[in-house]
């Protein structure tokens, strides 16, 4: 603009800024765009829980089941310990990092209830977590439920988890229909 009006920076910069009112402003970020389906959905969902509550609210809090993914980075720290060596006294001092790069990286897949943790899964390395995987990791669920919470294994559980895809594939949302 300096150059097409043949002007300075500052008298652009006052003309744009004091005068125009301009600011600069960075883009607020949000977690994810909504589109009214969802908007539909998530309401459908809160009023499905909501009647669900009325009718059975003392025992409603202890029915939920939470899930959730994470990647774990994998360390294989060495102890102070473990890493002495002889030196010379004129050497130099060894330094040793406290981060070391991570050997691999595993996806967890963790449920809970309001009292504890029921499941921690760690997929194999290098697994793609896809509906049967997820699959397999909801019959652990199950097992862990029946040890874990044998006076809920015959009653309906309601599970929640976000909605990537391996969650809401057709054979997985038949899988957890079957249970209810």
């Amino acid at each position: 603009m300096e150059e097409q009006f043949n002007l300075s920076h500052g008298t652009i910069w006052d003309f744009v800024h004091e005068r125009l009112g301009y600011r600069k402003a960075c883009s607020r970020w949000i977690p994810r765009h909504l589109t009214e389906d969802h908007k539909k959905n998530r309401k459908g969902a809160f009023l499905a829980h909501l009647l669900h509550f009325n009718g059975h609210s003392e025992d409603f809090l202890e029915q939920i089941i939470t899930g959730d993914e994470t990647w774990v980075h994998q360390y294989c720290a060495e102890t102070k310990v473990q890493s002495v060596a002889w030196k010379l006294p004129r050497s130099p001092t060894i330094k040793k990092f406290k981060t070391s790069t991570s050997s691999g990286k595993l996806m967890a897949t963790v449920f809970w209830d309001m009292n504890f943790v029921l499941l921690l899964h760690f997929s194999p390395p290098n697994e793609t977590v896809n509906s049967a995987a997820y699959q397999v990791t909801l019959q652990k669920l199950k097992r862990a439920i029946q040890c874990k919470r044998p006076r809920m294994s015959d009653k309906r559980v309601l599970l929640l988890h976000d909605n990537a895809r391996p969650h809401t594939a057709h054979v997985t949302v038949n899988l957890l229909e079957r249970w209810s």
